[in-house]
């Protein structure tokens, strides 16, 4: 993970296109996207090299990248006016926090 990656929001909305093209419940649910995200991330870490303890131990990495990248992107909203949009066509509403950390309740904003 020493490699410097790129977002753009040409990635973002191709790869969130291509779940709901799969799966029409992710444009009402960012919470079923998400998952579909998780779970590819499971499927293809399967294949690493090494053992059980060593994918376990990078899927631990990522998950802390993940909240890093989720922390920034948090903060550069906060920044951003009210009015401005983002550039990145994500299913409308909100998610609100449950008791379990895989699952939320979305609600149309």
């Amino acid at each position: 993970m020493s490699k410097q990656i790129q977002l753009s929001s040409e990635l973002l909305n191709n790869i969130f296109s291509a779940i709901s093209q799969h799966d029409k419940a992710v444009e009402e649910d960012l919470m079923v996207g998400l998952q579909y995200l998780s779970a590819v991330i499971g499927y293809f870490s399967a294949e690493y090299p090494g053992t059980e303890k060593d994918r376990n131990d990078l899927l631990a990495q990522l998950a802390a990248f993940s909240v890093d990248v989720a922390n920034d992107r948090a903060k550069s909203l906060a920044q951003q006016p009210a009015q401005e949009s983002t550039n990145v066509e994500m299913a409308k509403g909100k998610s609100t926090q449950t008791d379990d950390p895989a699952v939320g309740i979305w609600k149309p904003a």
